[in-house]
């Protein structure tokens, strides 16, 4: 059990690395912060929130 957790955690950290970097990467292009904003309003309209 702790190998699928190791396993788990190994991925979702090489997940967040590579998501920050391709941020970084895309604020500092032309109008890459506008993608940025229109990856975020449809992260948010696919995955919402928690609605009481």
């Amino acid at each position: 059990m702790g190998v699928l957790f190791g396993f788990l955690a190994t991925a979702s950290s090489r997940i967040l690395g590579i998501g920050f970097a391709l941020a970084v990467w895309l604020i500092s292009r032309p109008g890459g912060w506008a993608v940025l904003v229109v990856l975020t309003l449809l992260a948010l309209r696919v995955f919402p929130g928690n609605q009481v």
